[in-house]
């Protein structure tokens, strides 16, 4: 187990930053640097950005596939999961971008499969006069279908379906792993949100989804404050969870953020002031054999911190010092910061 960071921005300010943080793993959310104009990967352009980040002492152990959790009008690939005609096309690219990955020696590609992005109801009041985000069903006021139409359950698992059996095999023979999040937020599963039924929104759905292509190289970017999303008692509830996905070696990496509240109704606040036992949960990490990054992800927002950078700062020292903590309980532990 051990510390890691998301970032969108690879400047050498920033990759300084978190490097003087302890940071010395990421998951690189853009493919700019390494992206083709026809959206195929450059294997020696991926290799060049991997020498530059171990200039600052940082590997990338994950790489988004630009299958992002943005709204459908917005996506890369939108035929994917709106099962348009572009869709075989897309997936070509995607296996091709799989293989590169592969040889480059990325260990691990992450992905959503939605529709909707991150839907909120706004943000509510924090300590200090942070902001958190906040999504409750009850004060939802958009019930138009989206571009999309009707989107039920059955179509949704008919185009995760397809996608799956296309691009497991390759991930398969490529080596790479591929870490896809849960759909955030829950949604109520009779109605879905907006005609959009967000199957990959309840812990009932992330089995299915995992039983669909039993591979290795097949599991979740585990975005431990989505799944409490889906609980109507996460801070109970939620230990369970992560022990059934982390003993099936199913969690390849975790976002690790907590929430108040549960189901159709929740805030994202800081680690440390949330229902979830964040110790209680990295021991139960340590104790099924999870080896991989932590993340902060959907930290408070702050009018003097426009950037976030001193809330993820906060919540990447959090991380560590759990990590420290919870490896030191056991004799004969890995350091801190070992893969």
């Amino acid at each position: 187990m051990y510390l890691g960071e998301q970032l969108n921005d690879l400047s050498d300010r920033k990759l300084t930053w978190i490097a003087q943080l302890g940071v010395e793993h990421i998951a690189v959310n853009t493919t700019k640097p390494v992206e083709n104009e026809d959206g195929t990967w450059d294997v020696a352009r991926i290799k060049a950005l991997q020498k530059r980040l171990a200039s600052f002492g940082i590997t990338m152990d994950v790489l988004t596939l630009d299958l992002q959790s943005t709204y459908m009008t917005h996506h890369r690939f939108p035929g994917i999961m709106r099962g348009l005609p572009s869709r075989d096309a897309e997936i070509e690219i995607i296996k091709q971008n799989i293989r590169a990955a592969g040889e480059a020696g990325v260990p691990c590609l992450k992905y959503n499969l939605n529709l909707l992005g991150v839907p909120r109801t706004g943000r509510t009041p924090g300590r200090g006069g942070v902001r958190y985000s906040h999504f409750d069903i009850t004060k939802w006021t958009d019930h138009s279908l989206t571009e999309a139409g009707p989107m039920p359950a059955e179509k949704m698992w008919e185009n995760i379906t397809y996608f799956l059996e296309r691009v497991v095999p390759v991930a398969e023979q490529a080596g790479v792993r591929l870490a896809c999040h849960p759909h955030d937020p829950p949604v109520p599963p009779d109605t879905g949100l907006r005609g959009v039924h967000c199957v990959l929104g309840s812990v009932e759905g992330l089995k299915k989804f995992i039983a669909i292509a039993p591979s290795k190289y097949h599991g979740l970017n585990f975005c431990q404050g989505t799944v409490a999303e889906m609980l109507v008692d996460p801070g109970r509830e939620i230990f369970d969870v992560i022990r059934y996905f982390g003993e099936r070696q199913k969690i390849f990496m975790v976002h690790f953020r907590n929430i108040r509240g549960g189901y159709l109704n929740f805030e994202e606040v800081y680690p440390d002031n949330g229902d979830v036992d964040m110790y209680r949960a990295m021991q139960v990490y340590r104790d099924v054999g999870y080896q991989g990054m932590f993340c902060p992800d959907h930290v408070p927002e702050s009018d003097v911190d426009p950037e976030g950078e001193r809330q993820h700062s906060f919540c990447l020292g959090y991380i560590r010092a759990l990590i420290q903590v919870v490896n030191s309980e056991v004799p004969n532990r890995q350091p801190v910061g070992t893969p």
